[in-house]
């Protein structure tokens, strides 16, 4: 526990005097990395993103982190299944991890689950909470202070920029308040848009052209699991909704979502392409 007297130091303070902390993030959602990367990077820390527990193997034998960021679910390697067998190299102590999931149903109070995460983080991850989580965990400091940090979101000189995304938080679909927006500023969040039409415009096109297969039960759950995080992180709260009422067993087709994924990106589009420098 922490003690009431302790002395308060920032972040910024804290970087100077111990050095940059290094992160892994491993997720195979581009809109997540680029989130988390911005909120990261804004508040000092160096990181590098990989999309599965395999690549997140072999930067770790590459390079030496102080927190690792690990998706459950990703492809070619899960999340646990790469955090087992980090932990045959690198103890809790020795390289703290923390669970990224997005289902609501982990027992991450299980023994078997204890015994791998130092911590759990619900995707969306709340840029806060994610912060707080990683300072709890990386302690530089001496055990009589505790870090203190601030939001610092980057404004940008771009007034087209600034205008574009002020009218899109006025929209109804959207909720940019309290979220990823005010804490990596406009350029970050340009960048976070730009990378969740590049992923999710080819299932659009796919679905009006015929050409979108028909998913297994897992494909969809990956979809909507991915689909949520980053629906969430942008602020598209009516694209959020759809999706989580699929999830709740309603009678939205996957159809009716890409339709609402159309209209959304048909709304991001121009601010997209208005931006590009």
């Amino acid at each position: 526990m922490t003690n009431p007297d302790a002395k308060a130091i920032h972040l910024k303070q804290a970087i100077s005097q111990y050095g940059v902390p290094s992160i892994l993030l491993a997720d195979d959602s581009l809109t997540q990395q680029f989130v988390i990367k911005a909120v990261l990077q804004n508040a000092g820390f160096n990181v590098d993103c990989v999309d599965d527990g395999e690549k997140a193997l072999a930067q770790i034998k590459h390079k030496k982190y102080d927190i690792v960021l690990m998706d459950v679910q990703m492809p070619i390697l899960d999340g646990i299944s790469a955090t087992q067998q980090i932990r045959q190299q690198f103890s809790f102590d020795t390289l703290p991890i923390i669970a990224l999931t997005g289902d609501a149903e982990l027992d991450d109070q299980s023994p078997a689950l204890c015994a791998l995460f130092n911590a759990f983080l619900l995707k969306p991850v709340d840029s806060k909470d994610l912060i707080d989580g990683i300072l709890a965990l990386w302690s530089p400091q001496t055990e009589t202070s505790t870090i203190l940090h601030q939001q610092t979101a980057v404004v940008s000189d771009n007034p087209n920029l600034v205008n574009s995304i002020v009218q899109l938080a006025q929209h109804p679909s959207f909720d940019l308040s309290g979220g990823v927006y005010e804490w990596v500023g406009e350029e970050a969040y340009l960048r976070v848009l730009n990378a969740f039409i590049r992923v999710y415009k080819p299932y659009v096109v796919a679905v009006k052209t015929g050409r979108q297969q028909a998913l297994t039960r897992a494909e969809q759950h990956r979809f909507f699991h991915k689909l949520k995080g980053a629906a969430a992180n942008i602020g598209a709260i009516e694209l959020l909704k759809v999706v989580e009422y699929v999830e709740l067993g309603g009678d939205t087709s996957f159809n009716d979502i890409c339709n609402e994924l159309n209209r959304v990106i048909n709304m991001l589009e121009p601010l997209a392409l208005s931006n590009k420098k």
